[in-house]
């Protein structure tokens, strides 16, 4: 009960802070504590992307996956979930010919930048 009282409270803390935008980045970590590992599966779980998740946890997108993998998760799943649908990707076609950046585009759908190139392309 204490334990799951403590990750309780870092995960309050993790999501309550902000960084201003002018503000340095952090230099990424690679290693992760036993406790991060739990939020950063916790939060996995709840939906968020790997992209999400190393932003978040200020670590590489590639020791998120690294985690998720030894954790027993096989990430090829969610990624065919995160698929665009095709009304989506007539959407993203439309706000990217009105204006709308590729990198907002990725931020919205929550997906990469070469599936957001691939979109554009068709």
């Amino acid at each position: 009960m204490r334990k799951t009282a403590e990750l309780a409270e870092l995960l309050a803390t993790a999501r309550e802070s902000t960084r201003e935008v002018n503000d340095r980045r952090l230099p990424q970590q690679n290693a992760l504590h036993r406790s991060v590992v739990k939020l950063l599966i916790a939060d996995y779980e709840a939906g968020a992307s790997t992209y999400e998740l190393a932003e978040r946890y200020n670590v590489r997108r590639n020791t998120v996956r690294d985690t998720l993998r030894r954790a027993g998760f096989d990430l090829t799943v969610k990624a065919k979930r995160a698929a665009l649908s095709e009304e989506q990707k007539a959407e993203a076609r439309r706000l990217f010919d009105d204006g709308t950046t590729r990198r907002e585009l990725m931020e919205m759908y929550g997906v990469s930048e070469s599936t957001i190139r691939r979109v554009l392309r068709r």
